[in-house]
């Protein structure tokens, strides 16, 4: 804002032509330098001091943040008042203490001169330094709020302002406006004498220093208002850059608060959706139901790790080996996707996620991530679908699989778990590994589905168990309880 005084000296100079004479430039400049550097600075302060607190004291206020978002209009209006405090010093100075030019004094100044030098001086001295202001400040803002988004986390809402009411404005301020001051000027010239006394110009040349000092403040307006439309735009494109090569945790601060703010805002929308979207296919693999899917976007998990009552069913093709012997690579994996595929249609019926694919296995868990009271009683009806799906059909090319199912039910510890470039959202916990256990436990047995003590207790109201005894299962110090069920 304190640089708008070398403006204004300028277009004091342009003037001096006019006056025939430097003392009035010298007076003119004297008065400007009182005005637009120590009491322009006092006001500078006044509006800035609040924004610069903010940063020092790292502390961020309803306040600070008010007075940024209408920062550009108050610094315009500060200037406004300064450009018709000058106008009117200037008035009242020569008026009381008329300077000798050599022409006439300001009051034998014929009316139609007054006609156009009132309007042209407020134009040019008050009305365009502060619409330069406006896009100059508003250029600072723009830089101001990107800092705030990196120092306090600060996003400002798109707001309802029109791009086009802008261009309006700027329409009459640049065009509309000085069109107006020529015509003035123009009808001034019919002031003949008079108009000679006044100046040694001519009536035409006299439009010069108003044309130059309006098309000097045109120039300097349309860089910032240029540079109000392209910053937010190149921002924008920079983060388009971002997301094309896969960085969806790009975020462009909305800087603006009219329709590009809203693009930019809406932009930053669909990359969170982009990422939400690459966390579940990263977390959760293709198949997650869309209930699954739900929870993460509505952020009601916890993937850095929770405790949980979690159901876990695991399954094992039998005699998997000597199957892959007698077939080729090619018939080995159409088998398996038809029977991965109608293993994950019954688990997700029942409400279970699949977790993983380990050779022939299925590894799936119940109550984790979605909340499901009947956790167990689900686990144990997707095992006996599995059973019966799987010893009523074949897969590949004609054949029969026979599936052996462990289910157990206990405290897990529920994340992502992995190394730091390669998570997985899993459970693990020592009733996991009994799961497993209880698979294996069907080869002794040649039983097809066998459940752990906390399952059992949690369903078995819903079910007929046999229990077939106490087992110390690999790895495991205490006896596992463990039951089949009756058909």
């Amino acid at each position: 804002m304190l640089s708008l005084f070398l403006l204004i000296l300028f277009f004091d100079a342009l003037y001096i032509p006019a006056h025939k004479t430097i003392t009035i430039f010298l007076i003119l400049g004297l008065l400007h330098l009182v005005l637009f550097v120590p009491l322009n600075f006092s006001g500078a302060h006044f509006l800035y001091r609040p924004i610069d607190n903010a940063f020092k004291e790292n502390r961020l206020n309803a306040e600070v943040i008010h007075r940024i978002s209408r920062l550009p209009w108050y610094s315009s209006i500060w200037i406004f008042i300064l450009g018709l405090a000058y106008f009117i010093l200037m008035l009242v100075m020569f008026f009381f203490f008329p300077v000798d030019t050599g022409n006439v004094t300001l009051e034998e100044m014929p009316a139609s001169i007054w006609l156009t030098a009132i309007p042209s001086m407020i134009y040019i001295y008050a009305i365009l330094p502060a619409f330069i202001t406006w896009f100059l400040i508003n250029d600072y803002c723009l830089d101001l709020k990107t800092r705030m988004l990196s120092k306090f986390n600060l996003v400002y809402p798109p707001g309802n302002k029109k791009y086009g009411l802008t261009l309006l404005i700027t329409f009459v301020i640049l065009g509309f406006l000085p069109s107006i001051l020529v015509t003035l000027e123009i009808i001034a010239s019919g002031a003949g004498n008079k108009y000679g006394q006044f100046s040694d110009m001519t009536p035409l040349e006299g439009l010069l220093p108003d044309r130059i000092a309006v098309f000097t403040g045109i120039v300097i307006a349309v860089i910032f208002i240029a540079r109000s439309f392209t910053k937010p735009v190149y921002s924008l494109l920079k983060g388009i850059e971002k997301v094309k090569e896969g960085d969806y945790s790009t975020f462009i601060p909305v800087i603006t608060e009219d329709e590009i703010g809203k693009l930019t805002n809406e932009f930053n929308t669909m990359v969170k959706g982009l990422k939400e979207r690459e966390i579940i296919r990263d977390t959760f693999g293709k198949y997650v139901t869309k209930d699954v899917a739900n929870v993460i976007l509505d952020k009601k998990i916890n993937t850095a790790g929770e405790e949980r009552i979690c159901t876990i069913l695991v399954t094992d093709i039998a005699n998997y080996t000597t199957i892959t012997e007698a077939s080729s690579p090619n018939e080995i994996v159409k088998m398996l996707n038809e029977y991965f595929t109608e293993l994950v249609g019954i688990i997700n019926k029942y409400k279970g996620v699949v977790n993983e694919f380990v050779g022939d296995s299925v590894f799936s868990m119940f109550n984790v991530p979605l909340d499901d009271p009947d956790h167990a009683i689900h686990a144990i009806k997707a095992g006996l679908k599995i059973e019966e799906i799987t010893n009523i059909r074949t897969f590949g090319n004609g054949r029969k699989l026979s599936t052996r199912i462990g289910i157990n039910t206990g405290l897990v510890v529920a994340g992502n778990v992995g190394a730091e470039d390669r998570l997985k959202y899993s459970v693990v916990g020592d009733d996991v590994n009994i799961a497993a256990r209880l698979e294996q436990l069907n080869k002794q047995y040649g039983t097809q589905l066998l459940v752990g003590g906390n399952t059992y207790e949690l369903a078995k109201d819903n079910f007929s168990f046999f229990k077939l005894g106490d087992f110390h299962l690999k790895g495991k110090e205490k006896s596992v309880k463990v039951y089949r069920i009756n058909k």
